[in-house]
């Protein structure tokens, strides 16, 4: 079993005054998330009992497998905790994403080598390069190159994930790729 506790700024609490559907000065159905917002969410204490069970991605083919968890969290925000990987080579994505209103908002995110380029506020473009995303008022898919190591094993690169959102994850880690 592995645990991962959270990290520097971590919180246990939902901080009074979060932006959660239906409480005063809350988001409401159709409106986006504010940088605010994913900042309270992404510092708040989160964990994961769930264990991670890799299975192949349908829509993909056998090269990439992939999980969904839900994310349990004392601020009454639905959350999601999602992770692709390709298997015949380091290439994976992981995000935290927020039910609000009638949508899924993918509010940070860790791509390991991706193939996909992204627009930041500076236009530069991350293509075959590890990048994380943040929600950002100005540019929700705000795309930045972390300084830190990244681990380009999958399993490792989900509890580094873990580690940075401030998720606790507590339950087993499955094995990949999957059989």
């Amino acid at each position: 079993m592995a645990a991962v506790g959270a990290g520097a700024g971590g919180g246990d609490g939902d901080g009074g005054g979060l932006g959660v559907i239906g409480r005063q000065g809350g988001p409401t159905a159709g409106e986006y998330p504010t940088e605010g917002e994913v900042g309270r969410i992404v510092a708040a204490g989160k964990f994961v009992a769930a264990s991670i069970v890799w299975n192949y991605d349908a829509g993909h083919n056998r090269n990439w497998a992939g999980f969904g968890v839900a994310v349990e969290n004392s601020g009454g925000w639905e959350l999601r905790l999602y992770g692709n990987a390709r298997v015949d080579e380091p290439k994976m994505s992981y995000s935290l994403s927020w039910h609000l209103g009638d949508e899924w908002h993918r509010i940070f995110a860790l791509d390991v080598n991706g193939n996909h380029a992204n627009h930041s506020i500076n236009t530069e473009k991350w293509l075959r390069r590890t990048h994380k995303q943040v929600w950002r008022d100005a540019e929700p898919k705000f795309g930045y190159t972390p300084e830190e190591a990244i681990p380009e094993e999958p399993n490792a690169a989900f509890l580094e994930f873990c580690r940075e959102c401030n998720i606790v994850f507590s339950g087993q880690l499955g094995v990949f790729p999957p059989t």
